[in-house]
């Protein structure tokens, strides 16, 4: 999807650098099938572009586009765990393959590797990455509890998911030397971005439309929710208005923003690529 982005291919090599360092032991072997798994890197690829739109270089903030991905990495084996997730990204997961002590250390790891990424930068950077991760264990516990309204879900996906798309672009902002008012706006993007990709994603897997991931528990999911009241039809177009609102609200708070136009061009092609494609798909019909 963003093969072409230098930055792209940048966070690759480094994590393959951090992956050389990794201890020589099971629990090394464990976390390398973890980091070495193919991903789209949305997360650290917001984060230096965040920083790039307000005139910074990519390296100034590679770290912590790295304790972004070690952390989101982190998140999906802790939530194939509590899941129970068979297959993610079409591939064994972590949970099925090396099974769940090896899983949970692992994560545990992942955890305390971000930290130190993140510790040599300014102490509002490193609570602002503090508090996401804590707002998506949270989120992830809510995850585990019944959900019957859409107010429910949306909580839950705001911590769980949109808390570290959010922290991405805020963080980004925060290492360039931002401006208040921009830091809030590109907060705001990376928020929408993330709620309209988590709805965009439990529609998928509504739809059956999601091929690589297979879990033994299933998340009362917004399509889920809508279903209780109205047709599948009707439900999937709700959802679908949803992910178009928030794809509206995301590119709305990067256009008021300031910042290289190019790069909040780019920006603004992640919300195109990356949510807005299943309305595209379901209805036929432009995002």
């Amino acid at each position: 999807m963003f093969e072409a982005w230098d930055e792209y291919h940048l966070v690759n090599e480094e994590l393959s650098k951090l992956a050389e360092g990794l201890p020589r032991s099971e629990l090394g072997k464990v976390i390398d099938y973890v980091i070495s798994s193919p991903g789209k890197r949305v997360r650290p690829l917001i984060l230096i572009l965040s920083s790039e739109a307000f005139g910074s270089d990519p390296v100034r903030p590679m770290k912590a586009s790295l304790a972004m991905e070690l952390i989101h990495a982190a998140s999906l084996v802790h939530d194939d765990i509590l899941d129970g997730g068979i297959e993610r990204r079409g591939a064994p997961s972590t949970f099925n393959k090396y099974g769940m002590e090896a899983s949970l250390l692992s994560g545990d790891y992942l955890i305390s590797w971000s930290i130190g990424l993140m510790s040599g930068y300014r102490q509002p950077i490193i609570e602002a990455f503090s508090k996401a991760c804590m707002d998506m264990s949270e989120g992830e516990m809510l995850d585990l509890s019944d959900r019957i309204k859409p107010d429910d879900y949306y909580l839950c996906i705001r911590k769980k998911t949109a808390s570290l798309l959010a922290a991405s672009a805020k963080i980004g902002c925060m290492i360039a030397e931002a401006d208040e008012k921009d830091v809030t706006l590109f907060e705001s993007y990376g928020m929408h971005l993330g709620l309209a990709y988590q709805v965009r994603d439990d529609l998928n897997e509504f739809l059956g439309m999601d091929k690589g991931k297979r879990s033994q528990k299933t998340s009362i999911t917004l399509p889920v929710i809508y279903g209780k009241e109205h047709s599948t039809e009707k439900s999937v177009k709700l959802c679908v208005d949803v992910i178009r609102g928030h794809c509206r609200a995301a590119k709305d708070a990067l256009n008021e923003s300031s910042g290289d136009q190019k790069i909040k061009d780019r920006l603004n092609s992640i919300v195109d690529r990356w949510s807005c494609m299943t309305a595209e798909k379901v209805t036929n019909a432009s995002c």
